[in-house]
């Protein structure tokens, strides 16, 4: 089972971790990064400054068909090592 496992995930396991993590949607738009759950009102922009990230904007209205279940604050948790990665990995911040 293992051999088939690796095939199909190229011996990713950590899959079955990011299967049960909220999806979030992480842009480039510029020098700043947006970081979205989608089915939701959460955004939020990072801009780079001093070689890290600083939240820029951020919007949560409460929408009425709205059942992620989230905190705002639990979204926020969530969104800045996303986003801290994505400026890593295009060189935005050290």
């Amino acid at each position: 089972m293992a051999n088939e496992w690796d095939t199909i995930f190229g011996g990713d396991r950590t899959v079955l971790s990011w299967l049960k993590k909220p999806h979030l949607i992480v842009e480039v738009l510029g020098h700043n990064i947006v970081v979205a759950m989608p089915g939701t009102s959460y955004r939020v922009v990072y801009a780079a400054h001093h070689n890290k990230l600083v939240a820029s904007t951020f919007s949560a209205s409460k929408v009425p068909e709205e059942k992620c279940g989230m905190t705002l604050a639990k979204f926020l948790g969530l969104a800045w090592p996303a986003a801290n990665a994505k400026a890593k990995k295009i060189g935005l911040i050290g």
